[in-house]
């Protein structure tokens, strides 16, 4: 099971424990992997052109199982949420998932919990945020000086004809819920804003140059974010913090690109910007990265 269908059944389960068809009808173990668990009918309803495998899961892009699922659907009660693609701060719901969205929830508030974990704003009720334009990346309201922390995401083993956008989405999104395992050990932890900053090239060495002609049709990339934290404790050092848990959780970065984009000889290696020595996992032969500076 990855992290993010973990982080997804826990929240799920906690939203509907209180409803008596939830204590009648139990989702799969795995969840819905391209759909979204119906608890009155106990089946999984999926996304075109996916279908439930004999498992019931969506999994099989068969696009011969029916229609639109969530047709005539009522918004705010029974249509699916998902996160936006123009702001951290949102979720969007409706009878109509957009192209290339496969990743659903039932409540707005497991969308929020999944897609914007630090926002302030996401869970308040209507299509938008009351009063609120919503930032590019979730924010808070408080007064503190700011701490930035660089990682520096450095990945091989990645095909020839790799998507970046997409690379990059599934990096924010294993980044998002490294940090919220983070704040979960640090209640303190707020952070303001993630943001993708312009790696320096990266200095081949001759091994790594050997292994690019070796692997022909395998590919490195670098991707760098900056986290921007609050810092309500002064003394609190949270790079060291978060550049250790990062490190630590690679295998959640490799989950989301595995399981998203079946890009399945990837590895990575994660580090600092001041100094901080990268840590790698899986792929092919990884090697230690050069910092972001």
């Amino acid at each position: 099971m990855t992290t993010m269908k973990a982080l997804f059944i826990l929240l799920l389960s906690t939203a509907i424990m209180s409803t008596a068809s939830a204590q009648q009808c139990e989702a799969p173990s795995s969840g819905c992997t391209f759909g979204m668990f119906n608890y009155e009918k106990c089946v999984c309803e999926c996304i075109k052109p996916y279908c439930p495998d004999a498992n019931g899961d969506c999994v099989v892009p068969l696009d011969n199982c029916g229609g639109n699922p969530w047709e005539g659907c009522t918004r705010g009660l029974d249509c699916p949420w998902w996160g936006s693609s123009s702001s951290a701060d949102m979720c969007h719901t409706g009878s109509e998932v957009p192209p290339g969205v496969w990743a659903i929830y039932n409540t707005r508030a497991i969308c929020c919990g999944v897609h914007a974990p630090f926002s302030t704003v996401c869970n308040l009720k209507g299509p938008n945020p009351p009063n609120n334009i919503p930032s590019s990346e979730p924010t808070i309201a408080l007064q503190m000086p700011n701490e930035k922390v660089t990682l520096k995401f450095d990945l091989n083993g990645l095909p020839n004809d790799f998507d970046m956008t997409k690379v990059k989405a599934n990096v924010l999104a294993g980044l998002k819920i490294i940090l919220a395992q983070l704040k979960a050990r640090e209640p303190d932890l707020q952070v303001s804003g993630i943001n993708e900053r312009s790696c320096n090239a990266r200095r081949l060495d001759q091994q790594r140059q050997l292994r690019m002609v070796e692997r022909e049709l395998l590919r490195d990339a670098s991707i760098c974010y900056t986290v921007e934290v609050a810092n309500s404790v002064n003394d609190k050092e949270y790079e060291t913090l978060i550049v250790a848990e990062a490190r630590a959780s690679a295998e959640v970065v490799l989950d989301e690109i595995r399981t998203k984009l079946n890009y399945m000889n990837v590895g990575v290696e994660i580090g600092g910007e001041n100094g901080s020595v990268g840590s790698g996992s899986g792929g092919i032969n990884p090697t230690t990265m050069s910092n972001a500076n």
